[in-house]
C-alpha cells in the first residue's frame, strides 16, 4: 500500500510556474522585484507606463499591470512573489490577487478562507 498523495495539477484555473514560464515572464518578474527599492515605487507610481516601458516590457504587459489583471500577469509568465511587490506598490495584497483569480471579490475570498492556523510549531493556534 502506498502512502504517496496524488496531486491533479491539471484542474482548471492551475498555472505552473514552469522554467518556459519563468523564460517568457522574465522582464515581469524583474520589474516586478524592482519594487523593492523606495526610489524605484515612487518612479513608478510617478508614471507607471513610462517606468515599466524603461523595464523593457512589452505593451501587452504594460496593459495587464495597468488593469491589475493579476491573473494574465501570472499566465504571462510572471512570478508570484514578483507580482506581489506590484500590488503591494500600488495598495494590493496577496488577497486581491488570490481574488481575482478566483473571480471573486476580496471581501468574499477572506470571508470563505479559515480564520485558525493549527499546525504552528509548539502546537499554538
Amino acid at each position: 500500500m502506498s502512502n504517496s498523495i496524488q496531486f491533479n495539477l491539471d484542474a482548471p484555473g492551475t498555472y505552473l510556474y514552469t522554467g518556459p514560464m519563468a523564460t517568457k515572464g522574465y522582464k515581469l518578474t524583474k520589474f516586478g522585484l524592482s519594487l523593492r527599492r523606495p526610489q524605484n515605487r515612487e518612479r513608478f507610481l510617478k508614471d507607471e507606463a513610462a517606468y515599466m516601458r524603461e523595464a523593457g516590457l512589452s505593451e501587452q504587459e504594460i496593459a495587464l499591470v495597468l488593469a491589475r489583471d493579476w491573473t494574465g500577469l501570472i499566465q504571462a509568465g510572471g512570478h508570484l512573489q514578483a507580482m506581489l511587490k506590484v500590488a503591494a506598490t500600488v495598495g494590493q495584497n496577496l488577497w486581491h490577487i488570490g481574488a481575482h483569480n478566483a473571480g471573486i471579490e476580496v471581501d468574499e475570498l477572506i470571508n470563505i478562507c479559515p480564520r485558525q492556523v493549527s499546525a504552528l510549531p509548539g502546537g499554538g493556534e
